[in-house]
């Protein structure tokens, strides 16, 4: 088999036709595909024998009952937008598709709480709740394909999360599919399981390794009446990151505040063309800050900043207002996406103090020009959440992998929260994808092996091959 060739079900084929024969009976057979249109849900080259559409809790649920009982595995999928996350799967037989459960079932403005299903797409979910004036802060790339479940089960954080809330903190309530065949609900008055934890921040982050979330009830946040971006550019980041303990100290309250190295943007990339004439992003670190309030408040709020960053050296300074904000966050939150990654690029995120950025991607930028490797970088200064975007020429690949492997070791003892969130699947073997183990990785596998005894949900893609 060659070396980018999909790799074919675990299960043996006629064990395969009997799975697929069984879930067509109980499901319906326009919910089940078979055959050559398999392949588009192929992950990490492994293809899996039979695809599921189900279009009701109740049929994940038969879907995951019998995969149990076949022992096959199963792989749940939202908008496939972060399928490159995690080791590659030991075995793939079954992917459970989220599309079909997409609808939106309570939204309650005076509670602030939202209740949708897993497959409805963050664009969708955000536009219907636009209209009463909230909005759900689970930013991340490719909102028009990311699922709500999708965000959850991978944890992923966007650029407002330092100010609005991490998704353990926006989900109040989850329903989730188990191996089994049996629904649970977690949240309220049954928000602790009998064996003591959390549910919701069980399955939050969880990757789908211990259950199959059909639907979440989540907390809102009011849209601002108004909104401005200062975006502000310096010859090097070097002059950015003692500025940020001053804005630190004076105790602004942005909805986001990142630094963003050259490249990131530029005049096709969230930037209009005189914009990018005057900021010079190819070349300049960029430090970019959106507000969100009452119109003097914020007004307040951008004026001292701007005088803060013309004190630190800041070569040009710009307020953006209204919809002529949206490009550059929108470019921002793609930043780390990873569902059209090459063999030569890689993604990697470092989770550390807020003080630190300075420090991670100083290390970065040095490791990169030592080893030639392209570096792209952005910098959550509130979160503290680095991500670093590296990539080599083509024909490099030997040289690429190496480098990789030795940038991720040192990140990983150094901050130990180092993530790669996406690479050619020829590398993750090599790598300590998620960072150092955490000290809970024992009790990690022993919730896995209450929730999913027989091992079938992602196997061997989450932590410690969990």
């Amino acid at each position: 088999m060659e070396a980018n060739e999909p790799m074919p079900s675990n299960v043996h084929h006629t064990n395969t036709l009997a799975l697929s024969r069984q879930m067509a009976l109980v499901l319906g057979g326009e919910q089940v595909l078979v055959g050559a249109g398999c392949a588009a849900y192929a992950i990490d080259q492994h293809v899996p024998a039979v695809v599921v559409y189900p279009n009701e809790f109740a049929g994940i649920a038969e879907a995951l009952r019998l995969a149990t009982q076949a022992q096959a595995a199963v792989a749940p999928w939202g908008g496939g937008t972060q399928m490159a996350l995690g080791y590659p799967l030991t075995r793939l037989d079954v992917v459970v598709s989220l599309e079909r459960l997409n609808k939106i079932h309570n939204y309650d403005a005076d509670a602030l709480t939202v209740t949708a299903e897993a497959g409805c797409t963050m664009y969708a979910l955000n536009q219907h709740l636009e209209y009463g004036g909230h909005m759900l802060a689970l930013d991340g790339p490719h909102p028009q394909r990311a699922t709500l479940g999708g965000r959850i089960a991978t944890g992923g954080t966007g650029l407002r999360r330092g100010a609005l809330g991490s998704v353990r903190e926006l989900v109040l309530g989850l329903t989730v599919a188990q191996s089994d065949g049996t629904i649970i609900k977690t949240g309220g008055d049954i928000a602790r399981y009998v064996i003591g934890y959390d549910l919701n921040k069980i399955f939050v982050g969880s990757l789908g390794t211990l259950g199959i979330i059909v639907e979440a009830t989540l907390r809102l946040t009011p849209i601002p009446p108004h909104s401005v971006t200062v975006v502000s550019a310096f010859a090097d980041a070097s002059f950015i990151w003692p500025l940020l303990n001053g804005l630190r100290a004076a105790e602004l309250r942005p909805h986001s505040m990142v630094v963003c190295g050259p490249g990131i943007l530029g005049a096709d990339r969230g930037l209009t063309a005189s914009l990018a004439d005057q900021l010079h992003p190819a070349s300049q670190s960029l430090l970019i800050i959106r507000l969100g309030g009452e119109r003097d408040f914020i007004h307040r709020q951008a004026l001292f900043i701007r005088k803060s960053a013309l004190e630190y050296g800041s070569t040009a300074i710009h307020m953006l207002r209204d919809q002529s904000q949206a490009p550059i966050w929108e470019t921002l939150e793609a930043m780390p996406g990873t569902d059209e990654l090459t063999a030569h690029e890689a993604v990697v995120k470092v989770s550390a103090l807020p003080g630190e950025n300075g420090k991670i991607v100083e290390m970065a930028r040095g490791f990169c020009r030592e080893h030639e490797l392209l570096l792209g970088w952005l910098a959550d200064a509130q979160t503290g959440n680095v991500w670093l975007r590296v990539a080599d020429d083509p024909s490099q690949l030997d040289h690429f992998s190496a480098a990789l492997v030795a940038l991720q070791e040192v990140l990983a003892w150094r901050w130990r929260n180092s993530i790669v969130l996406g690479c050619a699947p020829a590398i993750k073997q090599r790598l300590p994808l998620w960072g150092a183990d955490p000290q809970g990785l024992e009790l990690m596998r022993t919730i896995k092996s209450h929730f999913d005894p027989a091992g079938i949900l992602n196997p061997g893609r989450f932590v410690g091959g969990i």
